[in-house]
């Protein structure tokens, strides 16, 4: 993160890196339109994060300068290298838990206009704090980020953005399943369903997440 250049102007950015208009996620089945908000919503082991990691994964691989905004100090660096994401492509800013410095500083990276993706991680942080966010911080975010090669995505434990995101995503876990007997079991398999709340997909996606002991 120490090598991390933020200082370039948008017309040089323009110049150097050509990118589409969409990012999309094969392994989870989702397109992502570039210069949107995007909210992936749901609670604990829903698998929200995951999406998240693996687009910053797939970002960072290929140069692009991504930031996250981890506001209740949810972001581990350890399982982000582990989910294939380039650190030093990668500008990691702490809040600690204040809810203000987080929306400014998510402020601030919006109007660079430079970056692949801005994570507003607010996983961690309780619905009503977040419910207590003026809707007219989202509508900003939506205009400024317009017309940039960048991606706002918000994870939060439920929808917050309203009309604000073009892209919402609801996450939940439907089954978890334990292997062994007695104290100690082993985790082996999370049913996760991925549910779109603007009507693109019909039917919720679903996916299972296995889990592999052998290098233990």
């Amino acid at each position: 993160m120490r090598n991390l250049s933020l200082v370039q102007s948008l017309s040089r950015l323009q110049e150097e890196q050509k990118h589409s208009d969409e990012v999309t996620l094969d392994h989870v089945g989702l397109t992502l339109t570039r210069g949107t908000v995007v909210e992936l919503a749901g609670g604990a082991s829903s698998g929200k994060t995951s999406v998240a990691l693996s687009l910053l994964a797939k970002l960072t691989a290929t140069g692009e300068a991504c930031a996250v905004v981890d506001a209740g100090g949810g972001f581990d660096p350890q399982t982000a290298v582990l989910a294939g994401v380039k650190l030093e492509n990668l500008l990691w800013v702490r809040c600690g838990g204040d809810v203000e410095k987080s929306f400014m500083a998510a402020d601030y990276l919006v109007q660079a206009k430079g970056f692949g993706t801005i994570w507003l991680n607010l996983n961690g942080l309780s619905p009503r704090t977040l419910h207590l966010v003026p809707k007219t911080y989202w509508y900003r975010y939506r205009t400024r980020i317009k017309e940039t090669p960048t991606l706002l995505v918000v994870t939060s434990p439920e929808p917050i953005t309203a009309s604000a995101s073009q892209q919402s995503f609801l996450f939940s876990c439907e089954d978890v399943r334990w292997s062994g007997s007695g104290r100690f079991k082993l985790l082996r398999e999370f049913h996760l369903k991925m549910h779109s709340r603007k009507g693109c997909y019909g039917e919720a996606l679903r996916a299972k997440i296995e889990f592999d002991y052998t290098d233990i």
